[in-house]
């Protein structure tokens, strides 16, 4: 076996998730559980997994608006959904919105280990593929063959470096990184895209629509972009308050939207 992985298994059946942990664990990989979804979105929120065992049908969640997200937030983690028999049809339309595959239950431990190696594999060469271009592309860049604007290129924001600083924050919109001060921020795509937007003009309250448009690409309804954008302003700024660093602070203007404040 490969380097070992970060699973998350997705279950409420507590059956089902001490099986599937051990059957992982003794393969070597690091294992996290969750009962519910509510409890799965809070850890998919604050780290990326190499793969999640995802159960179709949670007391409390829809499984596919699970997946939706994680697909959403970290795209290259691969999704294995559990499913019984009678939602067989569910799974199979569940693979239309990036599920790698489906189990169904009760399964083989034999079957799970093959399906889940399976599923890294195709995860560890989507990455290497990536980081093939990236590495292509900046060699590129570094020689004058290619700019920013060159399609191919990664992309950054118009009219600006691959950099954008706000006091002690720093932005690498190339590489995707986030430092305030000398702490590495472990941000989702739409942390990092809500970050982005509200650096680039800061001390200025953006409404939600705005927001909303900005990282989804697409205008909402005030109140529906508030509630869509809510609770990743609310991890977003956990994260950066948890760094203990002065200088920016993420702020709520009332009946209006959000704020990247700087300190006078």
């Amino acid at each position: 076996m490969r380097q070992p992985a970060t699973i998350l298994i997705v279950d409420d059946e507590r059956a089902v998730r001490m099986m599937l942990e051990a059957a992982l664990r003794a393969q070597g990989h690091k294992i996290e559980v969750a009962a519910n979804g509510a409890a799965a979105r809070q850890q998919i929120a604050e780290s990326e997994f190499d793969l999640v065992l995802l159960d179709l049908q949670l007391g409390d969640s829809d499984g596919i608006e699970i997946l939706r997200e994680i697909k959403h937030d970290w795209p290259d983690t691969e999704v294995i959904l559990l499913t019984a028999h009678g939602s067989i049809n569910s799974a199979i339309s569940a693979l239309r919105h990036g599920a790698f595959d489906y189990l169904l239950k009760p399964a083989q431990v034999n079957d799970i280990r093959e399906r889940v190696e399976r599923a890294l594999e195709q995860r560890r060469t989507s990455r290497q593929r990536h980081e093939l271009l990236q590495r292509i592309a900046d060699s590129a860049r570094a020689l004058g063959v290619i700019d920013a604007s060159t399609p191919g290129a990664p992309a950054t924001a118009p009219n600006s470096s691959d950099r954008i600083e706000v006091g002690p924050l720093l932005l690498d919109l190339r590489r995707h990184s986030a430092t305030l001060g000398k702490h590495t921020l472990s941000l989702t795509r739409t942390e990092f895209a809500l970050l982005t937007t509200l650096s680039q003009q800061p001390d200025t309250a953006l409404n939600y629509s705005a927001l909303s448009e900005a990282v989804y690409g697409r205008a909402q309804p005030e109140d529906e972009a508030r509630a869509l954008l809510r609770p990743h302003i609310a991890r977003l700024r956990h994260k950066l308050e948890a760094t203990g660093i002065t200088g920016v602070t993420l702020v709520s203007i009332r009946s209006m939207g959000y704020m990247l404040q700087t300190d006078a």
